[in-house]
């Protein structure tokens, strides 16, 4: 049992790659965690212990000289699967210097490599078993991880394509299967997080505080130490709406988000939905900056109009340029500018003529002339759909442009 815990405490330091035919094999991040394991076990035992990989040579060895030759038992013993116990009378037919226990270690029934300890087999049989087993259990638990990072690294990519490059064809993600595979056949809010620092531990201590938000439907994607997009899956728990969800990270004690600004998009399903919650993140990210905030959860439903006041001195500025001389017409237009006057009323009491006409203390039918004249003057009446809009545009890119 001591053998097996100091395996365990080594399983961290492995990692394992698919191979083309389909077969697992060890890769060691830093070192391979054979070497750390052995030299500890051989250590306790005292016996000399070598790990072989499917070829049969010598990935690691309690004793370095071992390393690197191939070992004729081994390769036998893996085409096998078999173990092999050498005798001191079967040392010259393996080509080895001493009697050992060759085990394989397996997967699915195909063998991987082998332990090899150095000794009387009589007295080391147990000992190459357990470390068969440690080995295999390394095996395992490596696979389900691989194939758990693979399944979030597919998903993770997937969802970055979708939001990174929405010019190109993308019908291929619209499958229903995909969609489910996405998490997209919920209602999801794409939120962009951004962090104005560039210490370490502050860092750090933002990530944290996301994963512990995290549901397992969520997914986080990190474009940057400071940026990170977030796909919130709408719950009851947590907030169905934009200023559920608001209110669910602003009662968050983490200091860290006193330092943190988040924008968020709209709730929507689907790819297209997706890609219109994150353009609705980003654009409001940039609307935020512009106002020089640097912290704060914001909606995009909270700054809407905005926003859309936003993209278009950005995006179009010939447009912008157009409805703010149209505006301004009204700004000089009386001795007393009382046009101006007015459509600040107007909006003021949400179009309403008689709260208007009270608010200016005039009668309705000034307030009609009035409103006559900011039709004759602009071409847009405030009598329309058409027309109250494109004044209220106009009046909030105005006020922006001072």
């Amino acid at each position: 049992m001591v053998l097996l815990n100091v395996k365990i405490q080594h399983i961290e330091h492995t990692h394992v790659i698919l191979r083309l035919d389909g077969r697992w094999t060890f890769k060691m991040r830093k070192e391979y965690w054979a070497q750390k394991t052995i030299k500890k076990t051989a250590s306790i035992i005292k016996k000399d212990i070598l790990i072989t990989n499917q070829s049969g040579q010598i990935i690691a060895a309690s004793t370095p000289n071992y390393l690197g030759q191939s070992h004729k038992a081994a390769l036998h013993s893996v085409n096998r699967n078999v173990p092999i116990e050498i005798e001191d009378e079967d040392m010259k037919f393996w080509n080895v210097d001493s009697p050992c226990i060759v085990t394989p270690f397996e997967h699915d029934n195909t063998a991987h490599g082998t332990v090899i300890i150095l000794g009387q087999p009589d007295e080391i049989r147990d000992y190459s078993r357990l470390l068969k087993l440690n080995a295999e259990f390394v095996i395992n638990q490596e696979k389900e991880r691989a194939e758990s990072y693979s399944n979030q690294l597919s998903r993770t990519q997937m969802l970055s394509y979708i939001l990174f490059n929405q010019e190109r064809q993308i019908q291929n993600y619209n499958r229903k299967g995909i969609i489910d595979q996405l998490g997209l056949n919920e209602q999801t809010a794409v939120a962009l997080i951004h962090i104005e620092t560039t210490s370490k531990s502050k860092i750090r201590s933002l990530r944290d505080a996301l994963d512990k938000w995290k549901l397992p439907t969520d997914d986080i994607i990190e474009t940057s130490p400071q940026d990170y997009i977030y796909l919130f899956k709408s719950n009851k728990h947590r907030g169905t709406s934009l200023k559920a969800l608001k209110d669910f990270i602003s009662n968050q004690q983490d200091d860290i988000l006193k330092k943190t600004m988040i924008t968020i998009g709209a709730f929507n399903m689907g790819v297209q939905g997706l890609i219109q919650s994150y353009n609705e993140a980003m654009s409001l990210q940039k609307l935020i900056r512009t106002l020089r905030h640097t912290d704060g959860v914001h909606t995009y439903k909270e700054y809407e109009l905005e926003t859309i006041c936003n993209n278009i001195s950005y995006f179009t500025p010939s447009n912008e340029t157009s409805l703010v001389t149209n505006y301004k017409k009204l700004l000089d237009f009386g001795e007393d500018k009382y046009l101006n006057e007015t459509v600040e009323a107007y909006f003021r009491n949400h179009g309403k003529l008689v709260k208007t006409a009270n608010d200016l203390f005039i009668h309705r039918n000034t307030l009609n002339y009035r409103i006559k004249k900011i039709h004759d003057i602009t071409g847009w009446d405030p009598n329309t759909i058409d027309g109250i809009v494109l004044l209220r545009i106009a009046q909030m890119l105005y006020k922006k442009s001072k």
